[in-house]
């Protein structure tokens, strides 16, 4: 994950409505894609998102408030219905 363009996690949190515990939780469940932790010292560390985080956890949020479960929201962007190249 070391080209391309990134989101902070603030960026996802804030377009989506959620906490950054949440956004972990939902990429650790498979929901957003994985991000890359960037160490920088005595400043700490910071995690970076692809893009299309940010539109993706706004879909999630949706399914979510659909009543859709984790497994079903996995099988759905397994099957590609979170289409990212157009966001």
């Amino acid at each position: 994950m070391s080209e391309g363009v990134f989101v902070t996690t603030a960026q996802v949190c804030e377009a989506a409505g959620i906490s950054p515990a949440t956004a972990h939780r939902w990429s650790k469940a498979g929901l957003l894609p994985p991000y890359e932790r960037i160490h920088r010292g005595r400043h700490g560390q910071l995690a970076r998102w692809p893009a299309h985080a940010v539109e993706q956890a706004r879909w999630v949020k949706r399914k979510l408030s659909e009543l859709f479960s984790f497994d079903e929201i996995r099988a759905l962007l397994e099957a590609g219905e979170f289409d990212k190249s157009h966001t």
